[in-house]
């Protein structure tokens, strides 16, 4: 979330560019101290959300209930985004609670009590409209 919110305001960086910076700024530029796993999901993620960024917009703008998605804070938009891309991802085993849990966690602790009741609504209406209830349980 952190990456893409630094990628809002600086437009001339690549993802790996700004997921290097992000980790060069933690400290954790060597692979030593840096765990792959986490990594390579952070990249797989990161690629996600962008090859994927006008359905899963398409998906959150249809999921919001007389609200415009540029209305959206730039936190809580990347949250959505990054939540959705997991939902899309068949590979992904994550239950869609957990991804809604973790989703809400980020919000509140990023933005406000009050964006973690948004984040839920939004995130559980977008798993209704792809169906992933019956199948990523």
């Amino acid at each position: 979330m952190q990456i893409m919110y630094m990628l809002h305001f600086n437009k001339i960086l690549s993802l790996s560019e700004a997921r290097d910076a992000y980790y060069e700024h933690l400290n954790i530029v060597n692979t030593n101290r840096r765990n792959e796993d986490e990594f390579e999901f952070v990249t797989y993620l990161l690629d996600q959300v962008k090859m994927n960024q006008f359905y899963i917009e398409s998906l959150v703008e249809a999921a919001l209930k007389n609200w415009k998605i540029e209305r959206v804070g730039i936190i809580e938009k990347n949250i959505l985004r990054i939540s959705v891309a997991e939902f899309l991802d068949s590979n992904n085993k994550v239950p869609y609670k957990v991804t809604i849990n973790e989703a809400i966690e980020i919000a509140r602790k990023f933005c406000s009590r009050d964006s973690g009741s948004f984040v839920n609504g939004v995130i559980n209406r977008v798993a209704d409209i792809l169906n992933i209830k019956d199948y990523k349980i």
